[in-house]
């Protein structure tokens, strides 16, 4: 059986699915720095082992056609039966938006992956191609900034035959509750959400449909539903992109600062008529725990929001144990007795 592959998104894959390894991750292979960006760099591997450097400037799902460098004028074809493998190489532009990307700088890797998934769109038929793995993260971009009409929009026309590893259909899944958010389907969002959270889920899948049924909850009015969904949300996310968690971490105290109980807790703190067992002082307690989680961590390095400030001052006392006595090594002996 003939193979197609994209040796950076193999690279990608392993390095957002596997648990950090000690050695460095080797770097994807490049496309050639003169490489015409319509002419996508692979190679090609024959039966007898032997391979090509080509550059593919159209493709099918069963053929491929080529220049043998980026300068030549002429073009060849080839039948993908008739060798062992085709494996593509990282396009420059590709590789540029992919560090933006993982730099959190999603407005500026958008107009990368846009443009890979322009140029490289007439190899598009090919799988894990550099134009649908552009259109992809063009769509992840979109998530990420919360433009959910833009990845409405963007969905209607993406393919995602070129797409064939789990996490990339996986996430395919989950714009359906981004969408519910978009439109506000918070009835049809619950009763979605709750179903596909009964089910064994990867944790950056679990952290977004955590958050979007918390979204629905809190515009339901149901504070406490909501509340377990931010903080189901917090617990997948926290290690994956960590955005999610910021998010989640903001509506917690959000919601605990509106509720009366918390309200009454502030203004009974250390007063004599203080109830350290009612509901509100445990979420007061609660909210100044994530106040202060979202300055060591869950913020990301951001400050902690001027309006949640307040809350730090009702952090847990934490009571330090008292220090133990050091034991005695010596070993305890009867006092001989007088005959």
């Amino acid at each position: 059986m003939k193979t197609i592959f994209s040796l950076s998104a193999s690279v990608l894959f392993l390095a957002l699915t596997a648990v950090a390894q000690p050695a460095a991750t080797p770097a994807p292979a490049a496309a050639p720095s003169a490489v015409a960006p319509q002419q996508a760099p692979a190679m090609l591997i024959y039966d007898d082992g032997t391979s090509d450097n080509i550059f593919v400037v159209a493709a099918t799902k069963t053929m491929v056609r080529f220049k043998s460098t980026p300068q030549a004028i002429d073009t060849e074809d080839i039948n993908l039966s008739s060798v062992q493998a085709l494996y593509l190489l990282e396009p420059k532009v590709y590789r540029d938006a992919m560090e933006l990307y993982q730099a959190r700088k999603y407005a500026e890797a958008k107009e990368l992956f846009v443009q890979a998934k322009s140029l490289y769109k007439p190899t598009a038929a090919l799988d894990n191609n550099y134009s649908t793995l552009g259109a992809f993260y063009e769509l992840e971009c979109l998530r990420r900034l919360g433009d959910l009409e833009s990845l409405a929009k963007a969905l209607e026309g993406f393919r995602k035959d070129g797409l064939t590893r789990e996490h990339h259909l996986r996430q395919l899944e989950v714009y359906v509750f981004w969408d519910a958010v978009r439109t506000k389907s918070w009835d049809r969002l619950v009763a979605l959400g709750e179903a596909r959270l009964q089910e064994k889920l990867p944790s950056y899948q679990r952290a977004q449909i955590a958050y979007c049924v918390a979204q629905a909850y809190e515009a339901l009015k149901q504070p406490s539903k909501a509340l377990n969904a931010y903080n189901t949300a917090i617990v997948a996310d926290i290690g994956a992109t960590e955005e999610i968690a910021e998010k989640s971490a903001l509506a917690v105290m959000r919601i605990h600062q509106a509720s009366p109980g918390v309200q009454l807790a502030i203004k009974l703190w250390k007063t004599e008529d203080e109830n350290k067992n009612s509901t509100g002082y445990l979420h007061l307690q609660e909210a100044a725990s994530v106040a202060a989680l979202y300055e060591l961590t869950l913020g990301g390095g951001k400050k902690l929001p001027n309006e949640f400030v307040p809350l730090l001052k009702f952090k847990p006392e934490i009571t330090k144990p008292e220090p133990q006595k050091p034991a005695d090594d010596k070993p305890k002996t009867d006092a001989p007795k007088d005959k």
